[in-house]
């Protein structure tokens, strides 16, 4: 990529100071706002489970909730914003074969409502997403920001009712959107990944309060819809099997004070079964503060094998990672490996691994990788709003499932700014670069990517 790019990229951020979103669920670490210390970075596990706070947005019409006030509570409690997202992207990677170049520029969002209670007991929503080509030459095809061929699009990703069996309990059954370690939103695009089927979820105990607290969900998801498509499709052959299946998801998280342990179970019916359990721990000391985790993750198909020509597989992926925390910067470390039988498979969400970086997955077979990292908020230092990040990764596998001997690295730069001033609470802006290179074979192939991104969530009322 060349100077020239990337200035313009710079250029085009700024010049559309009018749209973006506000992140809601994503993934596990890559979209999320740097946190300021260890207990605000939420592992995949505290994701499925945790109650995530809503930013404060401009109200653009803070009177028509006065005006409700007496209305039923259907009417009276519902909620309607606008969620304006602008996002360019541009990827180039150099390989022996040649390069190739992805790039774009798409403005677009989601509009969405969601009712009150109608007799406290059943409300429903639904979520609308756009993206439309600003700047997108046809011959740098590929970003993820738009359908194929560079083209717009616009879907009802979400479409949902609820039923409110108590205030700690409900069904939601239709579009919706979940973030969990194997199905979640992968929302690093312009919009994000949504499921139809049906959960029950709930929680026993006050988690506030210090003492044992259980959260639990569970269900049957038939079908998702991709970032960049218009389309649902059955969620085994979104795994890529030929017939189609849905999966059965059965989870909870543990906690107890500073402790969180869980674990969750993902069925499909000849295509894969997924169980994925991770751990928490963390203490605070004043200035100081730490937290240590673990996650571990088993993989292995069902039935018929749908997904490897009638062949069993089955593999695993282990984790841990160690982050210390002085004021509000965070030094962060962490190793996962890989079984050397089979590349892990992670169809329905993001990598939910510690060792997940911008670029690269490092969830090859048998293959090992370190991640050392070093963020900050830079509020104490007269910069509210402001924060960083700057993440290295190593990763290294033998094993002849993933081929001839493979090393790979990853450098990612993360720059963000939440401004605090009244006009323009919700409003988010972040530049990021990643380098990466893949050594194999005695080739190197480089990759290196710039994604600028304005996220700016309005309330209607």
């Amino acid at each position: 990529m060349t100077a020239h790019h990337t200035r313009a990229a710079v250029a085009v951020m700024f010049a559309v100071a009018g749209w973006g979103t506000h992140a809601v669920a994503q993934s596990a670490k890559q979209e999320d706002p740097i946190p300021a210390t260890p207990s605000q970075n939420l592992t995949a596990i505290e994701r499925s489970f945790a109650a995530l706070p809503t930013p404060d947005s401009l109200t653009l019409f803070p009177q028509m909730r006065q005006q409700l006030q007496d209305a039923p509570a259907f009417l009276r409690d519902s909620k309607a914003g606008i969620n304006f997202r602008s996002y360019y992207r541009d990827e180039v990677t150099n390989a022996p074969a040649g390069a190739i170049w992805k790039e774009a520029w798409a403005a677009g969002g989601s509009v969405s409502f969601e009712t009150g209670r109608l007799f406290d007991l059943i409300s429903g929503g639904m979520v609308l997403y756009t993206s439309f080509p600003v700047y997108a030459p046809l011959d740098h095809d590929g970003t993820g920001l738009l359908k194929p061929r560079q083209q717009q699009y616009g879907v009802l990703g979400q479409l949902y009712g609820k039923v409110h069996l108590a205030d700690t309990h409900e069904i939601i059954a239709g579009r919706y959107l979940y973030d969990t370690p194997f199905i979640g939103p992968h929302d690093n695009r312009m919009s994000p990944k949504t499921f139809y089927g049906y959960v029950l979820h709930g929680s026993f105990g006050n988690e506030e309060s210090g003492g044992p607290a259980l959260r639990y969900g569970g269900g049957y998801i038939a079908a998702i819809k991709e970032r960049n498509s218009t389309e649902f499709i059955s969620m085994s052959r979104a795994a890529g099997a030929s017939e189609d299946r849905g999966t059965g998801v059965l989870g909870g998280m543990f906690s107890w004070g500073p402790l969180r342990l869980g674990a969750i179970d993902y069925f499909a019916q000849d295509t894969m079964n997924i169980f994925y359990t991770e751990g928490k721990v963390g203490k605070d000391f004043g200035d100081i503060s730490a937290a240590l985790s673990a996650q571990f993750a088993a993989q292995s198909s069902t039935g018929t094998n749908l997904l490897n020509g009638g062949t069993y597989w089955a593999t695993n992926q282990f984790a841990t990672q160690l982050q210390l925390g002085y004021q509000s910067a965070i030094l962060t470390a962490a190793y996962s490996v890989v079984n050397p039988g089979f590349n892990m498979q992670t169809p329905w969400s993001a990598n939910p691994f510690y060792t997940d970086a911008q670029i690269l997955a490092f969830n090859f077979a048998g293959e090992s990788a370190v991640m050392l990292g070093l963020s900050s908020v830079m509020a104490p230092m007269g910069l509210p709003g402001v924060a960083a990040s700057v993440f290295y990764f190593r990763g290294w596998t033998q094993a002849p499932a993933a081929s001839a001997p493979r090393l790979e690295d990853e450098w990612d730069f993360n720059l963000e700014w939440r401004p605090k001033w009244k006009p323009l609470p919700g409003l988010w802006l972040r530049a990021r670069y990643g380098h990466a290179n893949i050594d194999q074979s005695n080739v190197r192939t480089t990759i290196d990517e710039v994604r600028l991104i304005l996220n700016y969530a309005i309330k209607l009322y």
